[in-house]
């Protein structure tokens, strides 16, 4: 008898004393940055300067944005790891379109069934990263037309 009652006892316990699977989900963040560009389609002229705005947000607190566009040779890193409670983030960067920049060129676009058709395309499709402080990643896309 007093065996059984230890049993039900360390039992209760145990089941009081353990978290739920949702109380761990619960905890861990899952949110990814948010990313706005303002405007997130541009035409421009070959050769021109051109600003291109931003707004990153993450509750958590941000790491690391990174702005690529190989074509254009574009890798623009930002480090924000050492700033402990980076939640807001005004991205600007000024970028020189190539002179003789793209102005349609023609691509496969593939479907999840693996076919593919040809398009041409006219819009150049620079991206914006951007990581929180739990690893959590964002890619949002800023489109150039080349006039």
């Amino acid at each position: 008898m007093k065996i059984a009652w230890i049993v039900v006892s360390l039992s209760v316990l145990l089941l009081t004393a353990c978290e739920s699977t949702e109380d761990v989900l619960n905890s861990i963040d899952h949110t990814v940055p948010s990313v706005q560009f303002n405007p997130d389609t541009l035409e421009v002229t070959a050769g021109e300067n051109v600003t291109l705005n931003a707004v990153v947000e993450d509750e958590s607190g941000l790491q690391r944005i990174e702005f690529t566009y190989g074509d254009w040779r574009i890798n623009e890193i930002i480090d924000l790891s050492d700033d402990s409670n980076t939640v807001t983030y005004p991205f600007s960067l000024d970028i020189k379109v190539p002179a003789d920049a793209l102005k349609e060129w023609e691509e496969n676009s593939y479907f999840n069934d693996g076919s593919s058709i040809k398009i041409i395309q006219q819009y150049h499709k620079l991206a914006l990263s951007a990581w929180d402080k739990n690893k959590n990643l964002n890619t949002s896309y800023c489109y150039v037309k080349v006039k």
